[in-house]
C-alpha cells in the first residue's frame, strides 16, 4: 500500500471504533455449534434434581432451624429464639471434654485435690501376690482385668491396670452414696436439715426404672426416707432408689463436680441407672481412694461412716469377692454387673487383724460368667497371702 493511502487510512480511522493495521489482519474463523448430547443433558438434569432434593430435605431445614430462624426472624419479629452455636464453634469438646454439666460437655481447668481427701501412699509392692494374680489372669485370655489392692499395716499395693478407665456399672453407687452423706454432714453443720436420713422423698413414675432392685415393683406416689433409699441402693443395688438419691445429692453435675474437686476426675456419672451402655466411668485406684477415706474424719462424720459401713456390710450379692473369702473374714463392699463389665470393690478385715482395700474390675465378653470365677479366685489368692503374711512384712 502506498504511503499516502496508508496515512489516509489511518487518519480516517483514528476516530472510528475499529482500527485496521496493515499486515496484522487475521482471518475470521466462524465456529460451528456443537450438537447437544441428549444423554449428557439428562445426566445433568438428574444431578440438579438430586442436589435440589438434598438441599430441600437436609440442608435447608438445618439452615432454617439453626441460622435463619434464630438469627434473622428473631431480630425481625422480636421473637425469643436462641441460637445454639456451641456445637459448631467448639466441636472439639466431643472428644476433649473433662467435665459434664446439664447435658453439655465442658473443658474446665484441672482441679487440685481437696484437703478433705487423703491420698493413698504406698511403701512398696505386694510382689508375690501380684505375680500370682498375673498368672491367674493368663488363664482367662478373654478377660481384661483392673486390680488395686492396698494393705494397711505395710502400705504395700498391687497395681494391675489400676488407672485405666472402666465402665462403672453399679459401683458408681459408691460415689453417689459418699456425696449424699457429705451433703447430709454439711446440712447438719449448718443446722439447715436440707438433707437428712429422715427426710422423705416422693417415689413416682419419673423415678421408677428397670434393672436391679425391688422398688420398681412397689406402689407409686408414696414417700420414702433417705435412709431407706440409701440402704436398698447399696444392699439390693436398687436403680430406682439410686436415681432418686442422685437428685437429692444435687444431680449428676453436682456429683461430678464434687469428685473433680476431690481430685477423682476419672469418676464420671454421665447417665441415670441402669447404665447398660457403660457410660459411667471409674478407675480401680480412685474407687479405692474413696474407700480409704471412709475413716477420714475430715471427709465423713463418725455417724456417716458407721451408717455407710452398715449398708456395705449387708450387700446381698455375695458371689464375687465374698465367695473367695473364708467365713471368718468380714467384707464391706459394693458390686457392679453389666454385660461388658463385672466388678467388686470393698474393704476386707482378715482373721489375723489385718485389713486391706481391694477393687477388681473385669472387662469381659457379654455376660461371660468366667469373669465371676476369676474374681473369686483372685479374692482367694489376695486373702490367703495377706492373712499368712506373704509380702506384708
Amino acid at each position: 500500500m502506498p504511503a499516502q493511502l496508508r496515512k489516509q487510512h489511518i487518519r480516517e480511522n483514528s476516530y472510528g471504533t475499529v482500527k485496521i493495521y496493515p499486515g496484522r489482519v487475521q482471518p475470521v474463523h466462524i465456529k460451528k455449534k456443537k450438537k447437544k448430547n441428549p444423554l449428557l443433558a439428562f445426566v445433568r438434569f438428574l444431578f440438579c434434581c438430586a442436589f435440589l432434593s438434598v438441599f430441600c430435605y437436609v440442608i435447608a431445614p438445618v439452615l432454617y432451624t439453626d441460622y435463619f430462624e434464630p438469627l434473622i426472624l428473631n431480630h425481625i419479629l422480636n421473637r425469643k429464639i436462641h441460637a445454639d452455636m456451641s456445637r459448631y464453634v467448639s466441636v472439639h469438646l466431643d472428644y476433649l471434654h473433662n467435665s459434664w454439666l446439664f447435658g453439655r460437655n465442658l473443658l474446665v481447668p484441672a482441679q487440685k485435690s481437696s484437703k478433705e481427701l487423703v491420698s493413698i501412699v504406698k511403701s512398696g509392692e505386694l510382689t508375690t501376690t501380684k505375680s500370682m494374680l498375673e498368672d491367674l489372669f493368663k488363664k482367662y485370655p478373654n478377660m481384661h482385668p483392673s486390680v488395686y489392692v492396698w494393705e494397711y499395716s505395710s502400705a504395700k499395693e498391687v497395681n494391675i491396670n489400676a488407672d485405666e478407665s472402666f465402665s462403672a456399672a453399679s459401683i458408681i453407687k459408691l460415689p453417689v452414696l459418699f456425696e449424699l452423706f457429705r451433703k447430709i454432714d454439711r446440712s447438719g453443720k449448718l443446722g439447715t436439715n436440707e438433707t437428712s436420713l429422715s427426710k422423705k422423698l416422693l417415689y413416682n413414675d419419673i423415678n421408677r426404672t428397670s434393672g436391679s432392685g425391688q422398688l420398681q415393683y412397689m406402689p407409686l406416689n408414696r414417700k420414702l426416707s433417705v435412709d431407706y433409699l440409701a440402704k436398698i441402693m447399696i444392699t439390693q443395688s436398687d436403680n430406682s432408689a439410686t436415681n432418686m438419691l442422685i437428685e437429692e445429692a444435687g444431680g449428676m453435675a453436682a456429683v461430678n463436680s464434687s469428685m473433680r474437686s476431690l481430685g477423682l476426675d476419672e469418676i464420671k456419672l454421665q447417665n441415670r441407672l441402669p447404665d447398660l451402655e457403660g457410660t459411667n466411668k471409674i478407675t480401680a485406684r480412685q474407687i479405692a481412694t474413696l474407700l480409704y477415706n471412709l475413716d477420714n474424719p475430715r471427709f465423713l462424720s463418725q455417724k456417716s461412716k458407721i451408717t455407710i459401713k452398715e449398708y456395705m456390710a449387708n450387700v446381698e450379692n455375695r458371689r464375687l469377692l465374698q465367695a473367695g473369702l473364708p467365713p471368718e473374714a468380714i467384707l464391706i463392699h459394693k458390686t457392679g454387673d453389666i454385660g461388658k463389665m463385672l466388678g467388686d470393690a470393698g474393704v476386707v478385715y482378715a482373721q489375723n487383724g489385718r485389713k486391706y482395700i481391694v477393687v477388681i474390675l473385669v472387662k469381659r465378653p457379654h455376660n461371660d460368667y468366667s469373669a465371676r470365677d476369676m474374681i473369686q479366685e483372685a479374692s482367694r489368692i489376695i486373702y490367703k497371702n495377706i492373712n499368712s503374711g506373704i509380702d506384708v512384712m
